[in-house]
């Protein structure tokens, strides 16, 4: 039985590769997840500008940040995925994605397949909302029914305005005229599967656009060539192809550091070197 999307929700991940808006808290609980990250930048504002954008947009913040396990294990959150794609979830990474007003920074078309090497399973990416995200500061637009087919993709690392971590995007031409906007209000949620083509455009606002994404698989779903570490917030799984993650009991703990340090290692040997070729 569906605990809180229906028959329609499913078939349009099936058929579009997304469904959107999924309400998943309050826009004052989004406000409240808004501060604390805010309050993460300003205790770090004597840091290197890198070391703050890696910890919070890199790779697995939510193994740091308590609030951010928080939002992980939200029960409509997970009610919602369940729906989706089954009882047993996994969290694999989780990333910032943040648009300041005026910046040009943008996210071009792409497929998240392009650096996520799995076999079987089903992946989805969860992106909600701690702004209002609309056409005014940069949703993600994402193209129907693009998820069937995997599409080729280059890396672009001159492009200083694409916020994506490979500064990947497409080299296949696609369709835009089957482009839909994203809108969502703060505290809403897009669910989409890992092919389906998306990116958004600049935010040209007076506020930020800020959205965290939670990536979600199967147990079934197999890391290609090597074992790699992810957080069971929901079921059961066996410890065959996934070596669990443990949740952080105090923010920035010597238990949370070691396992986001973990993870990194094995991302990074994986990450940036089974993807897209650099543009010439």
């Amino acid at each position: 039985m569906l605990k809180t999307l229906n028959e329609h929700h499913r078939q349009q991940l099936k058929e579009n590769g997304f469904v959107a808006p999924i309400r998943v808290f309050s826009e004052k609980k989004a406000q409240a997840y808004r501060t604390c990250l805010e309050a993460f930048e300003s205790s770090a504002s004597d840091s290197p500008p890198e070391e703050t954008l890696a910890t919070l947009s890199r790779f697995k913040p939510h193994l740091l940040f308590t609030w951010l396990d928080e939002i992980c294990h939200n029960n409509n959150l997970l009610d919602a995925i369940e729906d989706l794609i089954g009882p047993d979830l996994l969290v694999y990474s989780t990333a910032f994605f943040i648009k300041n007003g005026g910046d040009n920074a943008y996210v071009p078309w792409h497929q998240d397949t392009a650096y996520a090497d799995f076999k079987g399973g089903k992946q989805v990416r969860a992106w909600i909302a701690l702004t209002d995200s609309n056409r005014g500061n940069g949703c993600m637009r994402v193209i129907k029914g693009s998820h069937l087919r995997k599409l080729s993709h280059r890396d672009d690392p001159s492009d200083k305005n694409n916020i994506l971590f490979r500064k990947e995007r497409l080299s296949d031409d696609i369709d835009e005229s089957l482009a839909a906007d994203l809108i969502l209000k703060a505290g809403e949620m897009s669910v989409h599967d890992y092919g389906v083509v998306h990116g958004s455009e600049a935010n040209n606002s007076n506020d930020r656009r800020i959205g965290f994404a939670i990536a979600f698989v199967t147990p079934d779903t197999t890391p290609v060539g090597r074992k790699e570490t992810a957080m069971l917030v929901r079921g059961s799984a066996p410890e065959t192809d996934w070596e669990f993650e443990p949740r952080p009991k105090r923010d920035f703990d010597q238990q949370a550091k070691e396992a986001h340090r973990r993870a990194m290692k094995i991302r990074t040997g994986h990450f940036y070197s089974a993807a897209g070729t650099v543009a010439g």
